[in-house]
């Protein structure tokens, strides 16, 4: 039932407020007193379209707001079903800016205007001419038959059994779809496994295989290098181990007659023999790698 009706900016009216009683509110008044304007401001309330030619004042906002009492509508599925907030004292407001937007609400939640005339056609009936072509409608025909059947019980009871059953089916399937991803990660997780097993991996393997991939990603380098060291110890006409021998050889000379000399020219022959045993071991890894 419809308690209050507020309009501002709208057609003629600049801001009315119009409380309406319990019983019977009949509205008169001569041609043009502004009837057509109220029925008007009703049919915002229930989605009718709007533009700016129903300003009252160009720059700024209509506001035509209603409030209703919906205890016995039995509604609450209603506004659970599209996320609104449920009130006995339920208030729907419709805006139109001077831009030619319109904006509708729901208990100051914002809703599109299917919803609004969704709930407007629960709460209103306007009768005007032509309103018996309803009756062809499947809807109508519907509530009618409702109606007279007194089923609004019944009916309240096959929205709620209808709504639990969507909701465990809508659970249903999400549980069927995280078994079926689970059921294929399993899956994915078990070829994993199977790979790793034919594989034969061992522990150290990994590093290994690195240390091969470093070695065969720089091998031009590697192997310029090895040629570079070789030929600087072994190779060139004044290889540093030939240098070093003939300065061997003059330490021997000389060690014979110092003691001290001695034990350094011993020294000195390690030191000549191990440059040797490394030009040997690039010799032969520089062979290995032509």
């Amino acid at each position: 039932m419809i308690k209050s009706l507020h309009i501002r900016n709208y057609a003629i009216i600049e801001s009315l407020e119009i409380n309406f009683s319990e019983g019977l509110t009949v509205i008169t008044g001569e041609t043009g007193a502004g009837k057509s304007i109220l029925l008007g401001a009703l049919g915002m309330i229930m989605g009718n379209r709007a533009d700016t030619k129903s300003l009252y004042n160009e720059a700024e906002k209509c506001v035509v707001e209603a409030q209703f009492d919906i205890r016995t509508y039995e509604l609450k599925a209603f506004f659970i079903d599209n996320d609104i907030e449920y009130d006995d004292e339920t208030v729907i407001r419709r805006e139109i800016l001077p831009s030619g937007k319109s904006r509708a609400f729901i208990n100051d939640s914002p809703v599109n205007l299917n919803v609004l005339q969704q709930l407007s056609s629960a709460l209103l009936d306007l009768h005007q001419q032509f309103d018996t072509l309803d009756i062809h409608n499947v809807s109508f025909q519907l509530r009618m038959i409702d109606a007279l059947a007194d089923n609004k019980r019944l009916a309240a009871g096959y929205e709620e059994e209808y709504r639990q059953y969507v909701t465990d089916k809508r659970r249903l399937e999400n549980l069927i779809h995280r078994n079926e991803a689970s059921s294929k990660e399993v899956e994915f997780l078990q070829f994993q496994l199977e790979e790793f097993n034919k594989a034969e991996l061992v522990d150290g393997e990994q590093e290994r295989l690195e240390q091969e991939i470093a070695v065969l990603s720089n091998a031009e380098e590697i192997k310029r290098t090895m040629n570079a060291a070789f030929q600087y110890l072994s190779e060139n006409e004044q290889s540093l181990v030939s240098q070093m021998e003939e300065l061997s050889i003059r330490l021997h000379q000389v060690s014979k007659f110092e003691q001290r000399m001695q034990r350094l020219s011993e020294r000195y022959d390690g030191l000549v023999e191990e440059l040797k045993d490394i030009s040997g071991n690039l010799k032969k890894s520089r062979a290995n790698r032509v």
